[in-house]
């Protein structure tokens, strides 16, 4: 029962990673009943709009009018508060750029500088938090308020005037995470007036489900890899056969239809089935999986071509939100999306943020059935059983996606060169051509090394070891509190079992020992010793040889849990 209830609860997780799609259709929009009195028409002054360059997209209407920005000129996902220490500084990495953020306690808010004294470049992410609101450099004493201002310099208290102040940043803190605006230049003139695309119903889950409904995992290759991958449904059955229900075999025709600008103002609307959004945006791009119950890999396993009736309404949309952000809506009766954050850290380097939502998971419960259903996927996906599913979803990806990417850069190669002949495949060169032109805006203004970090120039390297590209620990458990929590905890079982293991085979030996003690008396000694002296002596034995079988496999066990939580590899060979 164990078994098949782990198989179940790991094909929910892949189908909540996947599993979003905004709810159109050309004749009619699916909401859920109790929304269709909220339904209105979005006007085009409530979208968010960009500034700057153009890029254009041959055959998209008004593409034109949704201008680009050079990449710092956007907030970017840093990290989750939960990763964070508030007694301590905490080095980030951020397009490339070496940062460090602390908390605050006078202000209570999160502050990010550059991660490096003025005075000779040490990293203050080493350093230490001072008078609750300032950061002391662990060289020489040399300490920063949260606007970069340089308040004291231990070995020339008078000349405190004369040292330089370190770069701050804008910060924000929403859904748990650390966001950055990367331009301390046009911070007060731009930086405000940029919405977060946040939808009500990831803001609604957040806000019920906590922290801990974010997974947060650093990648081996980068965004321009990363953005692909996600905004591709058609990789799903093979780069991750078994898991669930996806099966090699499903892999066949994707039929992928790019949405108009007005289209996607009108499945904008879904939106308000959850609250109103005063800070609703649009995608840059959306997409919308034809006949979607007969095509969608998440969909296949569950439809009847002899009753397509049921499943008319069956819909799913991936839209991409610049520059970061990937979402996910299906609709089947209920909504369900997956929101995917991105940040590029370093050049072949990203980070990726991931909720699942879905109504059965913050609605009211409203029979046993319901309720009972609600409590077991809070209590997976609030734990660590969520995150080791959501491990195996990236470790699928992982190996193939770094050495692509390497491969790519190695060859001079770029998306353009791809062969694309499928429907499937637009979405994502509609992504690389944003991600090139908002580098070429960034390059324009002098900073190469950050649209390095978005789109790459050098080799990852093909030197890395499987156990480096698949760690688990480094790039997640070392982060999260709730993984790091169930390590420990692991780790102290086999610590127990160990010593327990111990004991019985102490047990065992001395059992063994007794026996033969006990049948030399009988042989040499007048003395009769009573039969059932023996059969103590040999059940104790059997009972410590039993004991150390049964601690042993509950060792092996409790081992692998620990191994789930820093590195297993993955061969898709071996996936039959």
């Amino acid at each position: 029962m164990s078994k098949f209830l782990c198989r179940a609860l790991m094909a929910v997780t892949f189908l909540f990673r996947y599993d979003g799609a905004v709810a159109f259709t050309h004749t009619r929009w699916p909401f859920h009943p109790r929304s269709q009195t909220q339904l209105s028409t979005l006007s085009s002054t409530s979208v968010e709009k960009g500034s700057d360059a153009v890029v254009s997209d041959s055959g998209s209407e008004d593409e034109e009018s949704k201008r680009i920005r050079p990449l710092h000129q956007n907030w970017w996902p840093a990290a989750t508060v939960d990763s964070l220490h508030e007694d301590r500084p905490n080095p980030l990495q951020v397009l490339g750029k070496s940062l460090v953020t602390y908390y605050g306690k006078n202000a209570e808010k999160w502050n990010v500088l550059d991660d490096l004294c003025s005075h000779r470049f040490a990293p203050l992410s080493e350093g230490r938090i001072v008078d609750c609101n300032k950061l002391q450099c662990a060289y020489h004493g040399w300490e920063y308020s949260s606007d970069g201002t340089c308040t004291n310099v231990p070995q020339q208290p008078n000349r405190v005037d004369k040292a330089k102040p370190v770069q701050s940043y804008a910060v924000r803190e929403d859904l748990g995470i650390i966001w950055v605006w990367m331009d301390p230049e046009s911070a007060d003139s731009l930086a405000d007036s940029i919405r977060l695309p946040i939808d009500q119903f990831l803001r609604n889950t957040y806000e019920t489900l906590g922290p801990h409904s974010c997974f947060m995992r650093d990648l081996p290759y980068g965004m321009e890899i990363l953005g692909e991958n996600l905004l591709d449904l058609s990789h799903l059955p093979f780069a991750h056969h078994s898991v669930g229900q996806l099966d090699r075999s499903m892999g066949k025709e994707l039929p992928t239809r790019m949405l108009s600008l007005e289209e996607r103002k009108k499945n904008a609307n879904w939106e308000t089935a959850f609250g109103e959004n005063p800070s609703m945006v649009l995608p840059r791009a959306q997409a919308e999986i034809t006949q979607a119950a007969a095509h969608d890999p998440i969909f296949v396993g569950s439809y009847n071509p002899r009753t397509p009736e049921v499943f008319k309404n069956w819909t799913t949309t991936i839209g991409y939100y610049d520059p970061c952000h990937v979402r996910y809506q299906r609709y089947r009766g209920s909504t369900s999306t997956v929101e995917l954050f991105m940040c590029p850290t370093s050049e072949g380097r990203s980070r990726v943020f991931l909720f699942n939502c879905f109504e059965g998971l913050i609605s009211e419960p409203t029979s046993v059935k319901a309720k009972l259903t609600q409590k077991l996927l809070k209590k997976v996906f609030l734990s660590s059983k969520g995150h080791m599913m959501a491990h195996k979803i990236f470790d699928g990806d992982g190996i193939f996606l770094h050495k692509q990417g390497n491969r790519m850069k190695v060859a001079d190669l770029t998306y353009k060169d791809y062969s694309t002949p499928a429907s499937a495949d637009v979405l994502l060169n509609q992504y690389r051509r944003f991600l090139d032109a908002a580098a070429k805006e960034t390059r324009k203004v002098g900073l190469d090394s950050i649209a390095d970090a978005a789109v790459g120039t050098k080799s990852y390297g093909d030197d890395a070891q499987r156990s480096e590209l698949l760690d688990r620990y480094n790039t997640h458990t070392a982060k999260c509190s709730v993984c790091m929590k169930s390590l420990q905890k692991a780790r102290r079982k086999k610590a127990t079992i160990e010593r327990l293991q111990t004991a019985f085979q102490g047990a065992t030996g001395s059992g063994i020992a007794a026996l033969g003690t006990l049948a030399a008396l009988r042989r040499l000694s007048s003395v009769a010793l009573p039969s059932v002296l023996f059969g103590y002596v040999a059940v104790a034995s059997c009972a410590g040889f039993a004991g150390s079988f049964l601690s042993s496999a509950m060792k092996r066990r409790t081992e692998k849990t620990i191994n789930g939580f820093l590195f297993e590899d993955y061969v898709h060979a071996d996936k039959n």
